[in-house]
């Protein structure tokens, strides 16, 4: 999401005459777009801001903050960082010409961080304005903020409460970046299922626009309702993955983080899903050492994965976050355990992907070229509708084509093989 909006942000400055910088200490202009989901990437905004002011020193420049540090701690980074010339939420990107024109005339910093929660007043900017497409696969937000009260997480804070976009500006989005040459699009929201009518918007994607592929991030469980399931059954353009964060496999921790589901409703999500599309791909985020977690409730999660079989899965050690509900529970996992636990896990898991990577071998998959292989000359890097990384030798340029790929090796981490008929 940090990255789409950070493309939105490029288009916003390029009729400003604004172009990327070569080097940093080139620029005119620097922004910080920022996260603050895990402590670690909040601490990392910190460090990387404080690393700039060497630059502000040697000659005048605007040096700017924005996503959700900015929101999060607002007038705040001014009294830490008094050099800062600009601090904006993400509500707030549509302002950022008139945020910069306010700092050069004043020559004072500029602060923008409310919050807006209603779809009257909330602007959504189209990928329309973006600079160019890169590559074949675009993002299209469709919603912001999220109503959800998960007891561990930030975001309804930073992001606010939920906003929906209207249908007919994203499939007049999803239209032009098809005319621009994109074959695919994800659609982005913090709850991204819990739009109105989610499956009938992706249908109407479906059966309005020339898109060949449709992703979507991030679902929530308990927002995965029979007729999205449906649509898995019945949309060919819908890709063959959902990417559905369990974040724990023991009911007691799921009642602790508030996510309104336990592990025999989420598995028979699973089994429909499946059920539905066989061979669809499902990924997953988790999250160990949380607030009390015990040596069993871990076990539980550990038991669970084995019974699941995702793809794949994200995995992130607890870290407190202020001004949320388990901030007041007692973090009492100790950091040399919740390692150990998140090295389990993630070798446990490792071992999954590799055995479910085994039987691609020798089947052809098709797979939308994103670009070359950045690690072995000759060879091109794509994706499957199931979301599996292929590396494979091609001749040409094949950016954006849609080719069957032959797999003949699968590694731990992706797949491996060569074009079809050469």
């Amino acid at each position: 999401m940090n990255e789409h909006d950070s493309k939105k942000i490029a288009g916003l400055l390029a009729p400003l005459g604004y172009a990327p910088a070569e080097v940093l200490e080139k620029a005119d202009l620097v922004l910080f777009n920022t996260c603050t989901v895990r402590e670690k990437a909040h601490q990392k905004a910190f460090s990387e801001i404080g690393k700039t002011l060497s630059l502000k020193s040697r000659y005048p420049r605007i040096i700017g903050v924005c996503g959700c540090v900015a929101q999060e701690e607002g007038a705040k980074l001014l009294h830490r960082f008094p050099w800062l010339d600009l601090v904006f939420g993400p509500d707030q990107i549509y302002k950022l010409p008139d945020l910069l024109d306010l700092v050069r005339k004043t020559k004072k910093p500029a602060l923008a961080t409310e919050l807006i929660n209603s779809a009257e007043d909330y602007h959504f900017l189209e990928s329309i304005q973006a600079t160019k497409l890169n590559g074949p696969s675009a993002f299209v937000t469709i919603m912001k903020g999220c109503n959800s009260r998960c007891s561990y997480c930030i975001v309804p804070k930073v992001r606010g409460t939920e906003v929906y976009r209207p249908a007919r500006e994203i499939v007049r989005e999803v239209q032009f970046l098809v005319e621009k040459g994109c074959r695919e699009v994800t659609l982005l929201g913090q709850n991204v299922n819990s739009y109105p009518d989610f499956s009938k918007l992706l249908r109407t994607l479906a059966e309005n626009t020339d898109i060949e592929r449709i992703r979507y991030t991030s679902p929530h469980p308990k927002d995965v309702k029979e007729d999205l399931i449906e649509e898995y059954a019945t949309n060919s353009k819908l890709c063959a993955h959902i990417h559905l964060p369990l974040q724990s496999g023991s009911d007691s921790v799921l009642k602790r983080m508030r996510r309104a589901y336990n592990t025999k409703t989420f598995r028979k999500k699973v089994d429909q899903l499946r059920l539905a599309r066989p061979g669809i791909g499902i990924t997953s985020d988790m999250i160990v050492g949380f607030a009390q977690e015990s040596d069993e409730e871990f076990k539980q999660t550990i038991d669970f994965i084995k019974e699941i079989q995702f793809d794949n899965i994200y995995a992130f050690k607890y870290s407190p976050r202020p001004d949320t509900e388990a901030y007041v529970l007692a973090d009492d996992v100790l950091q040399e355990i919740k390692e150990r636990r998140l090295d389990l896990l993630l070798t446990l898991q490792s071992q999954i992907t590799y055995a479910r990577h085994q039987p691609f071998v020798g089947t052809t998959q098709t797979v939308l070229v994103e670009g070359p292989d950045r690690r072995e000359k000759g060879f091109w890097m794509g994706r499957t509708s199931c979301h599996k990384i292929v590396n494979f030798s091609g001749h040409g340029n094949l950016l954006g084509a849609i080719v069957g790929v032959k797999i003949t090796e699968a590694n731990p981490n992706s797949l491996k093989g060569v074009v079809e008929n050469g």
